[in-house]
Formats: structure tokens, sequence, C-alpha cells
């Protein structure tokens, strides 16, 4: 099926910076897709680089650049989502590889079960020689759940209805960078239901430019608190997760304890994470994350 020029019916957003040596591989694996009607929204995030004369070699009519002054990924996807046309949205990592059955299993799906808010596809982590770290299609619970404690969703595994991606648009806000897309898919998990499309459309390669490899202690401990903050403030959670708002705050904190220690910086400020996440939650103690960062600090 070929996409409509005016209204396709995916916006696949890839926010890019400084990424002119990878950036026309990453589009390749997208274009082949099996499944076409779709458009490919580029948004350089005022890179440095040449990666404004590398896309503009790319003639496909589906693929559209635009130019940004930076201001990180999630301002750089929200920008990509005011831009689009397709009726659902999906941000892609410009360091990944799309599979060809990515945006067909999500079709099928959406023909089955209707035009939901919310749908997720799988994935798997590939290390440098291609083989397989770990795979993430099955989940114990619920997604709606799993997320209240961990985030195994990729921010490429999310397909966001449009409407629904404009009214809950990510924070834009620089200290919670690596932790935006989690924020926004609990705010979208308090309001709606994650459909799960159980298989794996794509896979994150790591290496050490990965912004998750890179982040330092004192900017995990700015992010996490300002997520709890964040987090604290949405009656939305407090509605969809009854009395589970200590237990979130408590787990982002010994998440800083646990990378403070294992830094061996500052054990005085570690030491007052760990009776703040007790305060919030005394159940924290038995948590392998408190028992982790003890160890640690000893």
């Amino acid at each position: 099926m070929a996409s409509s020029a005016s209204s396709p019916f995916f916006s696949i957003v890839v926010p890019c910076y400084n990424r002119a040596d990878i950036v026309r591989e990453t589009v390749q694996t997208i274009l082949k897709q099996e499944y076409a009607d779709f458009e490919l929204i580029l948004v350089d995030d005022g890179s440095r680089d040449n990666t404004r004369e590398v896309v503009a070699q790319i003639t496909d009519p589906r693929v559209r650049y635009f130019y940004k002054e930076n201001g990180e990924r999630g301002a750089a996807r929200n920008y990509g989502a005011q831009q689009a046309r397709g009726q659902y949205i999906n941000f892609f990592d410009s360091d990944d590889e799309m599979y060809p059955n990515h945006l067909r299993v999500v079709k099928e799906f959406l023909d089955q079960q209707g035009l939901v808010e919310v749908v997720h596809t799988g994935y798997e982590r590939l290390d440098g020689q291609d083989r397989v770290i770990s795979e993430m299609y099955e989940f114990k619970g619920s997604t709606n759940e799993v997320l209240l404690h961990d985030n195994p969703l990729a921010c490429n595994t999310v397909f966001v209805r449009r409407d629904i991606a404009l009214a809950n648009p990510f924070e834009e806000d620089r200290r919670l960078a690596s932790a935006e897309d989690w924020e926004l898919w609990l705010r979208l998990a308090s309001k709606y239901t994650f459909h799960p499309i159980r298989q794996k459309t794509f896979c994150l390669r790591e290496h050490d430019g990965r912004s998750l490899n890179t982040i330092n202690p004192e900017a995990v401990r700015v992010r996490d608190e300002l997520f709890a903050q964040i987090v604290s403030r949405n009656p939305d959670f407090a509605r969809r997760y009854p009395g589970q708002l200590p237990h979130f705050v408590a787990d982002r904190y010994t998440f800083i304890t646990l990378t403070m220690a294992l830094s061996k910086q500052d054990r005085l400020r570690t030491v007052r994470y760990l009776f703040k996440a007790v305060q919030q939650d005394p159940t924290v103690l038995w948590r392998r994350r408190f028992l982790a960062s003890v160890k640690h600090l000893l």
C-alpha cells in the first residue's frame, strides 16, 4: 500500500542530534517496512555535524526533515508530533534498527481491535556482535502494572494515537532526560490501557554512546527527584494506582542511593536518601535495591 501524501496511517518521529554517521542506515531500515503507509519525520535537534546534508541525499518522498534549536529528545519528539499527519505516532530513536514487520503487526492489531489509544510491540537488545542480550515481549502482568515498577518499554515500542499524543506531550525539562519516556508512559497508563503485541519488531544495539550508559550520579539524583515530584503532582496516577505513590517515590530514592553508593561519592547524602526512602515506604527496607545500596556503602 502506498503512502498518502496528505494523511498516512503512521507517523514515525525520529529525533537526531549529531547522527550524520548513522542516520542514513536508520532511515533505510525504516523505509523497508512491509506496511508502507507512513511518513518519516526526522527532527534534527540542533546538530552541529552534517546531518542536514546527509538527509538531503535521501529522495524517498515519505521522509520529511525539520531542523530546530537543541532542546533534548522530549522537545524534539513534541516538535515532530506537531508536524505529524498520521493517525498514530511512533517515536523511534536514531540509533536503533526497525525490523520490516514493525508497522505491519501494529496495523493488523488495530484492524482487529479498533483504534485504541496506546499499543506497544516487543523488541530485543543486541550487543556489538549481534548477540541477543535480552528480549522484551512477554511481561508477567499487564503493561499498566509493570510500568509502576519499571520501564521495559523502549521509546520505539509505543504507538500513540495522534490526538492522545498531542494532548499528552513529553516533559521538556532537560533534567528529566533519559526518563522522559517513562514519565509519559506512566501518565498515559494512568488514563488509558496499554495494549501489548507480543512480537519483536526492532532491536536496541548497545553502545557506549547510549544516554543510559553515560549519565552521571548527580544527574541521576536530579532526574529521579524531579521524576518523583512530577508523578506526585499527577492526580490521574493517584486515581489509577491508589496507595502506590509512596512505593514509587521510595523506589526513585533507592535508585538514587544505589547509583551514588556504586560511585563511592558523598556517603552522607547517600544515607540521607536511604532515610528518605524509608520515610516514604518502610517496606523498602526489604527490597533488593535498598539492600544493595547498603552493601556498597559498607
